[in-house]
């Protein structure tokens, strides 16, 4: 028996030389000047086989009648071919939930596939690349950011995601956007959120105030046991326990209302005649009491209506009064006033429900809400009581500090609340009482005018960070869940490292309408462009496949 004998690993693996696309144009260019030299002078001066660039000439030297082809083959048209190419992986195959088949698609549409191959196996290293540059420019910008970032107090939105087996953790700064937590883990306890959210904040110098989520277990006990800071109720969630069990039961009687209605109306035409015919006292008895029968049903079905309208108004009217600061003055509001407020509107609920005769489970859902409303309560006096403390630490005059509460404050919280508003008008009556509100904080001869310019700029960026610690909705992380369902729907399970990818864009290439990135508006500071960042590390286009000559789809006959 022959003795088996050690081999030794083979060596890795290394890809072979090959010279670039810009080498290639480079060489287009020249020769395609009247001027040029020779190709043996231009291949000894580059260092380029004489073989090697004559087989580039004779394989894709464009012809006059082709304008785009000789554009392309040029180094411009190589940049314009990069940065198109680049620019369809971002936005489609990133920030959009389309795969590569749409880019291969985009790529024969354009025609642009006679200059970059478009097939599945030469594209799929291309979004490998860009993904692993993507995590590396995260790496590279967060601690530089971190570095220049002024310290401040920060509110977080968090949530989970449910499109893997393992749950996705997501987490939000609301102001800005910026998310600071977005991965997979195999629990979504309290342990786990805490440890998840101490790794997402760190190294940054920012503490995090207060968690706002809905009512998860492992939320809560994150907030009170594990970061142990108050955790803010989100007010859609508390919204939705309410109406729930009020809504469907409002909504039977007009159901029914409406077919009692039409039921009516067809006997009434039924028992109705013409003018011109004689009319017996049966036929004017019968006629009148269908009519009667009508209009009754008809007001029952209109009370009915009204009494679902009323219902949906109040439970609306809690969201429009959840704020520190009037929605139509701007003036502050303390928790006792807002505590007012709400329980008025949960009290003309209350109302609607004894007059429709709901039962027991309407009734729960009103007594349960009048917890909530304590714990909305309890966040607004928690906000006046941290901000109070925050303005002490600025030491204002008593005027100066007046100024930025009833002026200041409220014109930054209704500039950055009035994005969220229900309607177009009521949008754009929010943005102008906040431009009011802060052209008067900063007028000439005022209390604020007097100071030096850094104590006003240190007084702007207190009063901007106190205005966003009031977080009453996880709109955000809602949002970017279904941002994450939508990919997970187009592409399938998505990786650690494409969902590392997507954060990326998200935080550092979805501009907003003013041009801001959320890491520049979380950080303070700019940072540098990521798509010429990616530009500049991408790697050379793959080219295209020779073409093949279409042969005849069938035979040619021979002459018999």
């Amino acid at each position: 028996m022959t003795p088996s004998h050690s081999t030794n690993p083979p060596p890795p693996r290394t890809d072979p030389f090959r010279w670039s696309r810009t080498d290639t144009a480079k060489a287009f260019d020249h020769f395609a000047t009247q001027e040029h030299s020779s190709q043996r002078q231009y291949a000894q001066q580059l260092g380029i086989p004489r073989s090697t660039l004559g087989y580039w000439l004779r394989r894709d030297t464009p012809t006059a009648a082709d304008p785009v082809a000789a554009f392309c083959h040029s180094p411009s048209g190589d940049a314009c071919l990069r940065r198109i190419v680049l620019a369809a992986f971002v936005a489609f195959h990133e920030r959009g939930a389309c795969g590569l088949r749409l880019i291969d698609s985009f790529l024969q549409l354009s025609q642009l596939d006679h200059f970059v191959a478009s097939s599945r196996g030469a594209l799929q290293p291309l979004a490998a690349g860009l993904e692993a540059d993507l995590s590396a420019f995260d790496d590279e910008q967060r601690p530089l950011l971190a570095k220049q970032m002024a310290p401040k107090n920060i509110a977080v939105t968090a949530d989970e995601n449910f499109h893997d087996p393992d749950p996705c953790l997501v987490a939000i700064e609301p102001v800005s956007n910026f998310i600071l937590v977005e991965c997979y883990r195999d629990r979504r306890d309290a342990d786990t959120w805490t440890e998840t959210l101490q790794q997402g904040v760190r190294d940054m110098p920012v503490t995090v105030v207060l968690l706002n989520s809905d009512l998860a277990r492992g939320l809560l006990c994150c907030a009170e046991k594990g970061l142990e800071v108050p955790h803010s109720p989100d007010l859609f969630h508390g919204q939705r326990d309410l109406l729930k069990p009020l809504l469907l039961p409002l909504t039977r009687p007009i159901q029914q209302a409406e077919k009692d209605l039409e039921k009516a109306r067809q006997h009434t035409a039924k028992v109705d005649t013409t003018l011109d015919q004689v009319q017996s006292q049966e036929t004017v008895v019968a006629i009148r009491e269908a009519v009667c029968h009508e209009l009754t049903i008809a007001g029952r079905l209109q009370q009915a209506k009204e009494r679902q309208e009323q219902l949906v108004q109040q439970v609306r009217g809690l969201g429009d009064d959840y704020h520190p600061f009037d929605r139509h003055t701007g003036h502050p509001v303390t928790a006792e006033q807002v505590a007012e407020r709400l329980h008025k509107h949960l009290e003309q609920a209350d109302n609607v429900v004894a007059q429709a005769g709901l039962g027991e489970r309407a009734r729960e859902a009103v007594t349960k809400t009048r917890t909530w409303l304590g714990t909305l309560t309890a966040c607004v006096a928690w906000f006046w009581m941290l901000t109070n403390k925050c303005l002490e630490e600025l030491e204002l005059s008593a005027e100066q500090e007046g100024a930025v509460k009833e002026r200041l404050l409220p014109g930054l919280y209704w500039e950055g609340a009035a994005r969220r508003a229900r309607s177009g008008e009521e949008r754009q009556r929010l943005q102008q009482l906040a431009a009011q509100l802060q052209k008067a904080a900063w007028q000439a001869g005022g209390a604020l005018s007097a100071l030096p310019e850094a104590q006003q700029q240190t007084v702007q960026r207190v009063a901007q960070q106190c205005a966003g610690l009031f977080s009453r909705s996880s709109s955000c992380v809602e949002g970017r869940n279904g941002r994450l369902s939508l990919h997970h729907h187009g592409q399938g399970r998505l990786s650690a490292r494409r969902l590392k990818a997507l954060t990326v864009i998200h935080n550092y290439g979805v501009k907003r309408a003013d041009g801001t990135t959320a890491a520049e508006r979380f950080f303070g500071v700019k940072h540098t462009d990521l798509f010429s960042w990616l530009l500049e590390r991408m790697p050379d286009l793959p080219r295209p496949a020779a073409k093949r000559s279409e042969k005849a789809s069938q035979p040619s006959l021979q002459a018999g």
